[in-house]
């Protein structure tokens, strides 16, 4: 057995794509849903509900969520709210369109170009480089100012097959609702590639070992989100959060008694 470790070897490997994983134990929609909830949860919202309307009901998110001014005086004072949406097929991810195979191809292939790039950025333009790093090897580099015309070129090209590649999905209807500060998509370990995602978009990786979660990409602030549409959103998870409560006492919407649901499980 080698017990020597080498440094160098470390840092190259740390510096290439990781490989997908693929777990073993798969998580079935109901797990899905239960992690998704709790990552949103984990964040102290002021309200939240699972399977939330964005716009119609055929645009439901696993989860949503929002935050109010705890200081406002009157009225609700919404300032940020968020959404968490769950799938098991990466196809889900994506539109329909024609030549995706193509255009998937394409991203790959840009992706090794713009790694190619930024090796020859860290030799060409040392500057760039953050100086109070501990190793040379772990240190973070400022790619996005980088003067070479070919990486802007490429990086532009990139951003743009990703768009295309998500242009009329689901997703992309969702983030374009306009009523959510921050969008997440929670996905099994493994089953997307995060560059292929647009960076708007959090990314949740869920793991079915222990029912556990990690945020892999924090997601972006997204511009133009009124209060309008935070509050629009928080009605939303108002509305759903009430029809869960009414079920769970037993009460019809005219006041009315019905069975209450039968208890599955002890809760903790």
């Amino acid at each position: 057995m080698n017990d020597d470790f080498d440094l160098f070897d470390f840092a190259a490997a740390q510096n290439r794509p990781a490989e997908p994983v693929v777990s073993e134990c798969a998580l079935n929609k109901n797990a899905l849903q239960q992690a998704a909830f709790a990552f949103l949860l984990s964040r102290h919202p002021s309200g939240i509900a699972a399977n939330v309307p964005t716009r119609r009901s055929k645009y439901k998110v696993a989860a949503a969520g929002f935050w109010r001014n705890e200081r406002a005086r009157k009225g609700a004072d919404i300032i940020k709210t968020a959404l968490v949406v769950m799938y098991d097929d990466a196809d889900c991810c994506f539109s329909d369109c024609a030549g995706r195979e193509e255009r998937v191809s394409r991203i790959h292939g840009l992706q090794e170009r713009k790694m190619d790039l930024e090796a020859v950025i860290r030799s060409e333009e040392p500057h760039l480089a953050a100086a109070d790093d501990l190793f040379s090897e772990f240190r973070f580099w400022d790619y996005g100012a980088s003067r070479n015309p070919e990486y802007r070129r490429v990086c532009r090209q990139l951003a743009k097959e990703i768009k295309l590649l998500t242009q009329g999905s689901k997703l992309e209807y969702i983030r374009l609702a306009g009523n959510a500060d921050l969008c997440y998509l929670a996905v099994p370990a493994g089953l997307v590639d995060p560059e292929m995602i647009p960076v708007e978009w959090g990314i949740v990786e869920l793991i079915p070992e222990g029912k556990r979660y990690r945020l892999a990409r924090e997601a972006v602030q997204l511009e133009n989100i009124t209060p309008a549409g935070r509050m629009t959103l928080a009605l939303n998870i108002a509305q759903t959060a009430s029809t869960a409560v009414r079920f769970c006492a037993g009460v019809d919407t005219d006041g009315s008694f019905r069975r209450l649901p039968r208890r599955r499980g002890k809760i903790k």
